[in-house]
């Protein structure tokens, strides 16, 4: 029989968390601050590493509530991309259409658009060919999910077989994070998607004594090998799940739209301050702009979850796996 499948409330706060805090950190960068508020503004990029945590809490939660095998892969490949490709590829699309008009209309230059750097881009792989930059630096964190996305679900069935085999999986991608961390890759940023695995089983009441095991792992090579503040985002991550399970209307809104708000935002949002940042209102008004700029992202994230995401999420649901 099919798992119950119960919604879970508080992922959408932390998604709607997690996207804010990027962009409350990427916002303040057009700005100047004291060295103190610098630093604490850094917090905000540990945003990402919740994106992982959830990750790894919710791709589990969704292949364990149901009838997943390792015969589906491609089928599961298919639910992943049809909903994770759409917005993303618009979002490059709306980076070059931008960066044309701009050009053609207010700087008089012309605008290089490079083919093989985009189709690079699509397919993930900027970091393999150096010479070739992420179009936009946060295109590099999707990278890091689709290594996930491809390992996890080879793996899962083994954690049906025995519970041990979630501490094997850990170990296989913690230890070579720690030992090779030229890229921003899924072994760099295992401990956080292990942490999201571990508190799942956790939160589900199953596998209890491996669940902890790798949790604790998890949380000792972030602690020795890692900044103190790395710890943030799965801290935050389990106080939500096991403590604060309530939401708001805005905030479950937010986070629907919270994929589409993380890529856009640097596009609304971003460009909205760069040419309001040297403004005498601005220069006075740092917090208020960056408000300003959060409000332009939601509802361009909001337009863009509408026309392109929600319509792909319907299409990953029509693909079911076997029974």
């Amino acid at each position: 029989m099919k798992p119950t499948r119960p919604h879970l409330n508080q992922i959408e706060s932390l998604r709607a968390l997690a996207a804010f805090t990027v962009a409350i950190f990427h916002f303040s960068a057009y700005f100047y601050w004291s060295d103190s508020a610098v630093e604490n503004f850094k917090l905000g990029a540990q945003g990402v590493e919740l994106f992982y945590f959830i990750s790894g809490f919710i791709i589990t939660y969704s292949l364990f509530h149901s009838t997943y095998s390792i015969k589906d892969y491609f089928k599961y490949l298919g639910k992943r991309f049809s909903r994770l490709m759409p917005p993303y590829i618009v979002t490059i699309v709306l980076i070059q259409i931008i960066g044309i008009l701009f050009c053609m209309f207010l700087w008089g230059c012309e605008h290089d658009v490079n083919f093989r750097q985009i189709v690079i881009n699509i397919f993930f792989l900027a970091d393999a060919f150096p010479t070739y930059d992420w179009i936009n630096p946060i295109f590099a964190t999707l990278e890091v999910e689709v290594q996930f996305y491809l390992i996890i679900a080879i793996i899962f069935p083994l954690f049906k077989i025995n519970q041990w085999f979630i501490v094997l999986f850990g170990l296989a991608l913690i230890v070579p994070g720690i030992f090779y961390n030229e890229f921003d890759t899924v072994f760099y940023n295992a401990s956080y998607f292990c942490s999201g695995i571990a508190l799942f089983h956790i939160y589900q009441k199953t596998s209890l004594p491996a669940s902890y095991t790798l949790l604790t792992v998890s949380l000792i090579t972030i602690f020795q090998f890692y900044q103190w503040y790395d710890l943030l985002p799965i801290l935050v991550g389990i106080a939500f799940i096991l403590i604060i399970p309530s939401q708001t209307k805005f905030l479950s809104l937010s986070g629907k739209i919270s994929y589409s708000y993380y890529l856009i935002h640097g596009i609304a949002g971003g460009w909205f301050l760069f040419f309001t940042k040297d403004s005498v209102f601005a220069i006075s008004n740092p917090w208020l702009m960056i408000l300003f700029a959060m409000i332009i992202s939601w509802i361009a994230a909001f337009g863009l979850y509408w026309l392109v995401e929600r319509p792909s999420m319907k299409i990953s649901r029509r693909i079911k796996y076997s029974k």
